[in-house]
């Protein structure tokens, strides 16, 4: 063997034993792969609720934690906190996580409409739930589930006018500002007292879906009005709480028939407590279960994907009322 051959053969050996020295065990292959997800992760839904501290929004959360595991998701919560602003921010974080489904409960169906226009965009699959999405926001969502929010306006319509075939008079109280089921509600209630011997004396929204917005309101109403307030329409069981309040708090109208929506332990309660109150029940989980059967088949591009899916209504009365069991929300 040559002196070069023997130098070069040492040289080779040296830088060998040094290398095993400083790693302590053999380097890895340099044509590794990283670790990849394994192939069974479930993908991300990311619910956006218009605003967590609502009753309502917060059960809503709880059964997508309690039901995610069935509908093969991986879930997290970003908080709208009641305003369109914050409620956008929480849509484009979904979005910068790669979420693979947005679930939107919107303060305002229309004001938020271009985020989620942009996510779906981004191939993000895009539901609106407990509400309707609003007219004129096609292209910015895959599908929504609801119940009729018209229709929970009406049957408070038909109620008020089968109490008093003679005709009343009274207040409405709405939902939250903007939101698409106070519009709906609205708009329901509306149409069904047209023409009919029904007054509303007066119609005011709150800012948010707040029980004590709601008490200023009717206190307001009931100053202005007094006896004259036969029936009070909230949009919202909560809020028909602080209309008890202000009732109480005038007295001598304790035979006012209140009519909420919501059908939630505070309005099981209500129809229980006050004289004449009835409650439109919507069920939470049933919309929520619905929202993630629909999430998957649009993922999965399953042609038995549904756009629109409504959910019935229940109305609570004092005679119906054993026939429901009361919700935890």
């Amino acid at each position: 063997m040559s002196k070069k051959l023997l130098f070069n053969l040492l040289a080779v050996m040296m830088l060998a034993s040094l290398v095993l020295a400083g790693c302590g065990a053999p380097a890895p292959a340099a044509t590794q792969a990283p670790a990849k997800p394994a192939a069974s992760a479930k993908p991300v839904l990311a619910f956006i609720p218009g605003q967590l501290a609502n009753p309502s929004q917060a059960f809503a959360w709880k059964m997508y934690q309690k039901d995610a595991e069935k509908y093969g998701f991986d879930v997290i919560v970003l908080d709208g906190k009641g305003d369109v602003q914050e409620e956008t921010k929480a849509i484009n974080n979904a979005v910068a996580q790669k979420v693979a489904v947005i679930v939107s409960n919107p303060n305002d169906g229309k004001a938020v409409a271009p985020a989620l226009k942009a996510a779906r965009d981004a191939g993000i699959v895009v539901g609106i739930a407990m509400v309707k999405a609003a007219e004129g926001t096609e292209g910015s969502y895959d599908f929504w589930v609801s119940v009729d929010d018209q229709l929970g306006g009406q049957t408070a319509a038909d109620a008020i006018k089968k109490q008093f075939p003679n005709g009343a008079t009274g207040i409405e109280i709405g939902g939250q500002a903007g939101h698409v089921a106070a519009i709906n509600r609205h708009d329901g209630f509306a149409a069904a007292i047209k023409g009919t011997n029904i007054t509303v004396l007066d119609y005011q929204n709150p800012q948010q879906w707040d029980t004590a917005q709601a008490q200023a309101i009717a206190e307001d109403m009931i100053t202005k009005y007094g006896d004259k307030i036969q029936f009070v329409f909230c949009h919202w069981d909560n809020g028909a709480t602080g209309v008890i309040n202000a009732l109480k708090a005038h007295g001598g109208m304790d035979n006012v028939l209140i009519i909420g929506v919501d059908g939630n332990k505070t309005g099981f309660d209500q129809v229980t407590s006050w004289p004449n109150y009835i409650s439109i029940a919507q069920n939470v989980e049933t919309i929520d279960d619905t929202v993630m059967q629909e999430a998957q088949l649009f993922l999965k591009k399953d042609p038995a994907a549904k756009a629109q899916n409504i959910v019935p209504f229940d109305v609570i009365t004092k005679d119906t009322i054993k026939n429901f069991t009361a919700p935890e929300w």
